[in-house]
């Protein structure tokens, strides 16, 4: 023994240095292994684990399942996070010059902020004026001449004068009674042949002229009655004309001062003092009124914008700062518009090369505090929300496209398939699933890459 212990003594003595190379490869051999060929073996991205080495051929030829891992179908509080570019954005309102006038004062200047009500401009209204006045005194007159039609004084009404008409009219019932009764007692003379036929016609012709007399009186008196109705009525009638009219004047006068219809800013001044408006309607200023933004979002989150909504609003005039807003209208039009006006070709965004339409949808938001902001100002908004949705890893889906994608599903024993499930918002770490999957199924997230369809699996729980 002590023989044996000290050749071997003398033997690692003589080779310390071969014995040292030894121990560096082998352990040299341990780490490329541990670390290098270990890892390609078992690495799906490695295109070593795909070839007859990796670890699905291996297996496979051993005949034992290929070991997987698998995630349950769970619901989890998904972040979702849209945004659209837009624009500051006011109502603008074109205020009309409706008379045709001079432009006497200006009261306001471009960019000057006016409240509804405000002066704008005053046109001269010397003209309107004197109408006014001539329709008031027209107004006179036609008052004056309604009053005669009552008393019944007017000259171009002579046969419209109920009273004098009946005066007559008496007159001529009592003539015809008068007649009558002569012509009664010349018949009973005649009779008793006191007096001659003569006489009696005579009287005869009396009493038919008396009764013609009272028949014209009658006629008379009605047309006198029905033709003051109508006189009444017509001068009434040009009464209410007159007052009509000056009513109409009035109103014009006020036309030649205009007032603004709306808050806001005076964005143009479209006439000059001195100048003559000859077209009436001709606007005479273009004011912005109220404050909002308008942002442009692409078709695809239509269905996740409401009104009442959120938001924040990041301005190019105010970097680094954001403003808070709230959605009050979703436009339920979509447009060929990325913020800016509407396309007549597609776009190539973001350099790839592939040509787009820009298909968003309008939506405005009331912002909080706007100090400092105007129209024009460009930038975009930004929504977030939290949604309750399925979700599954991002690594058990594959062949995403169009809102569809494969899983591989496992069932209760171990068998397993391929499933085509509908999918919505992907992200780094989870994709939500939209249909073709159940809350509690399990989904392979590790060793699904490379499997056949005959393949056994081990499953593990990640």
């Amino acid at each position: 023994m002590k023989k044996l212990l000290s050749f071997l003594k003398n033997l690692i003595t003589s080779n310390l240095g071969i014995l040292f190379a030894v121990v560096v490869a082998l352990v040299a051999l341990a780490a490329l292994t541990a670390f290098v060929i270990l890892p390609a073996y078992q690495n799906p991205n490695n295109k070593m684990y795909s070839s007859s080495l990796g670890q699905p051929a291996l297996l496979r030829r051993a005949g034992d399942p290929l070991p997987v891992r698998v995630r349950e179908v769970s619901e989890n509080q998904i972040e979702r996070r849209i945004m659209g570019e837009g624009v500051c954005a006011s109502q603008p309102i074109l205020v009309p010059l409706i008379p045709m006038a001079l432009v006497k004062t200006l009261h306001v200047q471009e960019g000057e902020v006016v409240t509804k009500g405000q002066l704008l401009v005053t046109l001269n209204a010397t003209k309107a004026q004197i109408k006014y006045e001539s329709a008031k005194l027209a107004l006179s007159t036609a008052r004056a001449e309604l009053q005669r039609v009552k008393l019944g004084s007017a000259y171009v009404l002579a046969q419209e004068r109920p009273a004098v008409e009946k005066v007559n009219l008496s007159s001529l019932v009592k003539q015809e009674r008068l007649a009558a009764d002569k012509l009664s007692k010349y018949q009973a003379a005649f009779d008793r042949g006191v007096i001659a036929e003569v006489a009696l016609l005579a009287v005869k012709t009396e009493f038919a002229i008396a009764t013609e007399q009272l028949e014209k009186g009658e006629l008379a008196m009605t047309m006198a009655e029905s033709g003051v109705k109508e006189s009444l009525k017509i001068a009434q009638n040009a009464t209410d004309d007159a007052i009509q009219a000056v009513a109409h004047r009035k109103a014009e006068l006020a036309d030649f001062k205009v007032f603004s219809p709306a808050d806001g800013v005076i964005d143009r001044v479209l006439i000059q003092e001195g100048e003559y408006n000859q077209d009436s309607g001709k606007p005479g200023f273009l004011i912005s009124s109220g404050l909002w933004f308008e942002a442009y979002f692409d078709q695809a989150e239509f269905a996740h914008l409401k009104a009442g909504q959120t938001a924040t609003l990041a301005l190019e005039s105010f970097p680094g700062r954001d403003f808070s807003a709230t959605v009050t209208m979703v436009k339920p039009v979509v447009s060929f518009n990325s913020g800016g006006p509407e396309i007549a070709r597609p776009l190539r965004p973001r350099g790839t090369g592939s040509p787009e339409w820009a298909a968003t949808f309008k939506v405005r938001l009331e912002m909080d505090g706007a100090d400092g902001l105007v129209p024009g100002m460009t930038g975009f908004a930004r929504l977030q929300q939290s949604e309750d949705s399925l979700t599954v890893p991002r690594s058990a889906v594959t062949s995403v496209s169009a809102g569809s994608a494969l899983v591989y599903v496992v069932d209760e024993e171990d068998e397993w398939e391929t499933r085509e499930v509908k999918i919505g918002q992907v992200g780094q770490a989870h994709v939500v699933v939209k249909g073709g999957l159940a809350l509690g199924e399990k989904v392979m997230v590790e060793g699904h890459w490379n499997l056949q369809t005959d393949d056994e699996i081990e499953v593990h729980s990640d």
